[in-house]
């Protein structure tokens, strides 16, 4: 009986040492790419804070930065929709459209930078992803060109998608491989 207990014992401790050190790799993963982030705190508490990144490796942390892009992106979407019949300034008016349309091009080449990241094609992935946030970029500066600059009443979401586009492509960084 005391050797079937410490032979259960054992197992469990194995099992136990191998899960931990899991986690703690794939904590010191996530943590040494939010470390080269901009936005050290904003990274962490979106991508490390996921219940999904526990047991992410590179090529899944890619994908994760991704879908929580596409979450932020339709969140911005639906404000967008909030925000642009309480505007009574008809260049804003314009602008904000133009937002609309901008976001709803992003997340279309954001779901095929999913499907490449998915498919490890990932060039074509980091291609998608720049065109993604340069229609972002394209709402950003929108509020300041053709008329008086202003500030977008959606810039904070703006920003967070700049910043989830660079956590994917710290990831995908380390995939490619380098040549010499």
């Amino acid at each position: 009986m005391a050797s079937f207990f410490s032979c259960t014992a054992t197992i469990f401790l194995t099992i136990s040492t191998f899960s931990i050190n899991g986690c703690n790799a794939y904590g010191a993963l996530i943590e040494g790419i939010c470390k080269q982030s901009q936005d050290y705190k904003y990274c962490m508490s979106v991508v490390g804070n996921d219940p999904r990144a526990a047991a992410a490796d590179l090529h899944r942390l890619a994908l994760l930065s991704i879908q929580v892009m596409a979450i932020q992106i339709q969140d911005t979407l639906h404000q967008i929709s909030r925000i642009h019949p309480n505007l009574k300034d008809p260049l804003a008016q314009r602008r904000l459209r133009q937002c609309e349309s901008d976001y709803d091009e992003a997340y279309t080449n954001l779901q095929s930078s999913f499907s490449s990241t998915s498919k490890t094609a990932y060039m074509d992935a980091i291609n998608f992803m720049g065109i993604a946030t340069n229609k972002v970029i394209d709402c950003h500066n929108g509020f300041r060109r053709n008329g008086p600059i202003a500030t977008s009443p959606i810039d904070a979401d703006d920003m967070k998608v700049f910043k989830l586009s660079e956590i994917f492509l710290l990831a995908v960084d380390r995939l490619i491989p380098k040549k010499l």
